[in-house]
C-alpha cells in the first residue's frame, strides 16, 4: 500500500506538470541578430504551442523590402512561418476574423494555412501556421502576443 502511494505522490505531479506544458518557448536571439544585420529590427515569437527546433531564412534572388522566415518542429517539417514586411498592405476579397494582438487591430483567416495578421509600429506581420492543431485562432493569437 506505501508503494501505491508514494507511486502516485511521485507520479501525479509529473502527469499535471506535463499537461500543463502546452507551450514552448523559442529563443530567438540569433534570429534578431540576423535580422539586425539587414537594418530591420521586428519583434519576434518567444512561444510556440509545439517545439521549433529551427528555422530557416527565405532570402529571394530579388532585393525586397519582404522577409520571411519559416520554423519547423522536431520531425522536420514546416510548423510556422513569419512575414514582415512595412505597412500598410491591402487585402481583397478576403474572409477575415477581427482580432486584438497587444492591443493592435489585426486579422484571423482560418486554414487550411491559418494566419494572423496585424500591423505594430514600424511592420506588418503575417504568421501563418501549417498544423490544423497550432492554427486555432486562440494558439495564433497566444503565439501573435508572445512577440519581443
Amino acid at each position: 500500500m506505501k508503494r501505491v502511494l508514494s507511486m502516485l505522490f511521485l507520479l501525479v505531479p509529473l502527469i499535471i506538470l506535463g499537461c500543463s506544458q502546452n507551450e514552448e518557448r523559442f529563443d530567438h536571439t540569433a534570429l534578431k541578430e540576423e535580422l539586425k544585420e539587414e537594418g530591420i529590427a521586428p519583434k519576434l515569437p518567444t512561444k510556440f504551442p509545439t517545439t521549433i527546433v529551427e528555422y530557416e531564412r527565405v532570402i529571394p534572388p530579388h532585393e525586397t523590402n519582404i522577409h520571411e522566415v519559416i520554423f519547423n518542429g522536431e520531425e522536420g517539417g514546416m510548423e510556422f512561418s513569419l512575414t514582415v514586411q512595412p505597412p500598410p498592405v491591402e487585402y481583397v476579397n478576403i474572409e477575415e476574423e477581427d482580432v486584438t494582438v497587444n492591443g493592435n487591430t489585426g486579422f484571423y483567416i482560418e486554414g487550411p494555412g491559418s494566419s494572423i495578421h496585424w500591423t505594430e509600429g514600424d511592420y506588418h506581420y503575417i504568421l501563418t501556421s501549417y498544423s490544423d492543431e497550432n492554427g486555432t485562432k486562440e494558439k495564433m493569437i497566444e503565439t501573435a502576443e508572445s512577440f519581443q
